[in-house]
């Protein structure tokens, strides 16, 4: 898999940020603030998970984003399709005459299966589970010895 691009990990921190505060509007501004990314930027990519129907957005004074669907309705796959343009590694995975070569390449098959297996882990993979662990992950981080609450 080619590597996640950086506006696809601010994309699933926006999506956290918003799981974990479900129930009210957030503005772009609140949430470029508690993801560290620039504004400019998240806007960006708050307007494509609109697009994909990820996220809802709200205009006007009280306006702002929320989630579209349940966090358990959310899949990892349906944030990076939305803000990565591929998630093959080589061109011919997903189109076999991009390579001359596909007939008789001995990888294509492999490169293939891995995409296939990624596809398929990132769509198991719901914001409801990340949401949980990522709590989890914040607890304990908070009581470890020598670490401020």
């Amino acid at each position: 898999m080619s590597a996640v691009l950086q506006q696809s990990d601010y994309a699933i921190r926006c999506l956290l940020f918003l799981v974990e505060h479900r129930g009210r509007l957030a503005t772009k501004t609140e949430i470029a603030n508690a993801v560290d990314a620039p504004g400019l930027f998240v806007a960006k990519i708050l307007q494509r998970l609109v697009k994909a129907n990820v996220l809802v957005s709200v205009r006007g004074i009280h306006g702002g984003f929320s989630l579209a669907r349940e966090p358990a309705a959310i899949s990892l796959l349906d944030v990076l399709v939305a803000s990565q343009a591929s998630l093959a590694f080589r061109p011919c995975v997903l189109n076999p005459k991009a390579c001359t070569l596909q007939e008789t390449c001995p990888v294509r098959r492999i490169w293939v299966n891995i995409y296939e297996c990624t596809v398929r882990e990132l769509r198991r993979t719901t914001f409801d589970m990340l949401s949980r662990v990522h709590k989890a992950r914040l607890r304990n981080h908070a009581r470890r010895p020598g670490k401020r609450k």
